[in-house]
């Protein structure tokens, strides 16, 4: 797995010749290995900035994104920007800003000392929830890589320990952290992989 919190500065852009991205004005560009989550449209999905400029990014995908009229970075600290993609060859694509940014103040936000939360993927993913000998179904939402909220119609209780089964996700053994009924918070007692929940969201739908 890359390291997720590496900064470094570079002379020029890493981009294909005669792309966007290689605008001779743009200043020198921030390597930036984040999570970071993009919209397409309804739809979101996670992805690794490696690095930015003024023009654009460079991003890690983990599959093709869908065809899309709007497209939106979002970062750890929930900024979001319009952006257009320009190339994407294997598991790297280059996306180019819609507006213009302002590049010092965006590094020095991923740089400051408070945490950042992880991308959290608006979803909803159909489940049932094993918990007392029972199987209740619930939709799971607001998916991250450590946890998400489910609606559920049955009453659980704080720190009870769950099971959810679903046809997109790996089997998610879970503990109950916070509870405003029928929504739910659970805490996963395993970490996805970036990688393994990227790949497993892109086959949701937009909820």
């Amino acid at each position: 797995m890359e390291n997720l919190a590496r900064y470094r500065m570079q002379p020029g852009a890493e981009s294909p010749a005669g792309t966007d991205l290689e605008r001779r004005d743009a200043p020198r560009v921030a390597v930036m290995i984040r999570p970071a989550k993009l919209i397409a449209d309804q739809r979101e999905f996670l992805c690794v900035v490696r690095d930015v400029s003024s023009a654009g990014l460079k991003l890690r995908l983990f599959h093709e994104l869908p065809a899309h009229e709007h497209l939106t970075i979002e970062f750890e600290n929930g900024e979001r920007h319009a952006v257009r993609l320009v190339w994407q060859s294997a598991e790297l694509a280059g996306c180019a800003f819609v507006d213009e940014v302002d590049l010092p103040r965006l590094i020095a936000v991923h740089e400051g000392p408070y945490p950042r939360r992880q991308p959290r993927l608006q979803v909803a993913v159909d489940a049932v929830l094993c918990a007392g000998g029972l199987r209740t179904p619930i939709t799971m939402r607001d998916l991250s890589q450590r946890g998400a909220a489910i609606d559920c119609p049955g009453w659980l209780m704080i720190d009870e320990l769950v099971r959810i089964e679903s046809a997109v996700l790996p089997t998610i053994h879970a503990k109950i952290r916070w509870r405003r009924p029928p929504r739910y918070g659970v805490v996963f007692e395993q970490t996805f992989r970036l990688e393994e929940l990227a790949l497993a969201c892109a086959q949701i739908s937009a909820p």
